[in-house]
């Protein structure tokens, strides 16, 4: 084992060292922390997830080969608290991989996700938890603060804030992930039936470097899992690029790869094809149009802050669409128009939906 490992007790596996904890019984939940060069926030995230009133966790951190000193510090965390355990991919792979090399180990019957410039509130687990046990689902979700790093301050809520909760369909799902907004419900944060992960092969799309987080949704619902949001942020939520500040948060961030994204996206309607209904298939459709308008917008507006003039009509011309977006954008600042935000809408029929239905008997897990 390399010095590097910084002396903790790691077993060797082909691509990645994960920390050779003994048997233990199964625990309420397990946190998974990915992490790349965050070495400034993942102390933070960390804590978070071990400062929960919920106290019968683990915390998985996994270092996906940081140039940095993340790795010093999770061998620092792992000697301070026990519940704490590690995996440290040999190179870069991305958050999915990351996630699922995670997944495959957890002890925990609920698995949530944490992004390592994220952090939780004290009562997310125990909260969420409990209702997606009230309630019988495979999945529940919250409500998210938005923080600008930069500017160093709270900037909002993604949805307006509230007690309730209310059952997310595929159909709604698709509805409010809109490709167009600042924050759909592909950014939710979930917290999941690890048993449930395991009996459908439920993990994280591998080919997928940005937007993982939709696709692991998405194929959530294809695996015919009932979800649940509540409409109280626990979970803070890193902005890439500040509200604020106009400033991105990292300095390894770069913009949203639309292609990338469209073309996982496009599988995913080839291959379940025979499970869409017709609604599903348009929302996907509309999604992927979305995507491709994007990348062209996005392409061209690079080009023009690099004063590579003649490449702007270029890029727009990909996709006829990015010119009609492109003119709503101008309109929509011009005349200060706020940003869509589809959800306080879902949310409010989910909610009326909720109320008409009968009580159902308890269900045994």
């Amino acid at each position: 084992m390399p010095d590097s490992m910084g002396g903790s007790d790691m077993c060797e596996r082909s691509d990645y060292w994960i920390s050779s904890d003994p048997p233990a019984p199964q625990v309420r939940a397990t946190v998974v922390i990915p992490t790349y060069s965050a070495a400034e926030t993942l102390p933070r995230a960390v804590q978070s997830a071990l400062d929960q009133t919920l106290r019968d966790i683990e915390v998985i951190v996994v270092d996906d080969a940081s140039p940095d000193n993340s790795w010093d510090l999770i061998a620092e965390l792992m000697q301070a608290d026990p519940r704490i355990r590690a995996v440290r991919n040999k190179t870069n792979r991305g958050k999915s991989v990351s996630m699922n090399r995670a997944v495959s180990v957890a002890r925990g019957r609920w698995l949530a996700v944490l992004d390592a410039d994220d952090w939780y509130h004290p009562e997310r687990l125990g909260a969420l938890i409990a209702e997606g046990e009230r309630r019988h689902v495979e999945m529940v979700a919250d409500n998210q603060f938005f923080y600008d790093a930069r500017a160093g301050q709270l900037v909002g809520t993604a949805w307006p804030e509230g007690r309730s909760s209310w059952k997310l369909t595929f159909d709604d799902f698709l509805l409010g992930s809109n490709a167009y907004e600042n924050f759909n419900l592909g950014m939710l944060k979930p917290v999941l039936r690890t048993d449930f992960m395991r009996n459908v092969g439920l993990g994280y799309e591998v080919t997928a470097r940005q937007g993982e987080d939709f696709f692991h949704l998405l194929q959530f619902y294809l695996s015919g899992g009932e979800a649940i949001v509540c409409d109280t942020p626990y979970y803070y939520y890193t902005q890439p690029y500040g509200a604020i500040s106009r400033e991105w948060s990292h300095a390894e961030r770069v913009r949203y790869d639309f292609q990338n994204a469209y073309e996982i996206n496009k599988r995913y309607l080839r291959e379940a094809e025979h499970v869409l209904t017709q609604r599903q298939r348009r929302r996907l459709l509309a999604r992927n149009h979305g995507l491709k308008v994007l990348e062209s917008y996005f392409t061209a507006k690079e080009a023009a802050a690099d004063r590579r003039w003649l490449q702007v009509p270029v890029a727009l011309a990909r996709h006829p669409g990015s010119i009609l977006h492109l003119c709503r954008r101008v309109r929509d600042k011009l005349l200060r128009v706020p940003e869509p935000n589809t959800i306080p809408r879902i949310a409010a029929r989910a909610r009326r939906r909720d109320r008409a239905l009968p009580e159902t008997p308890n269900a045994q897990y």
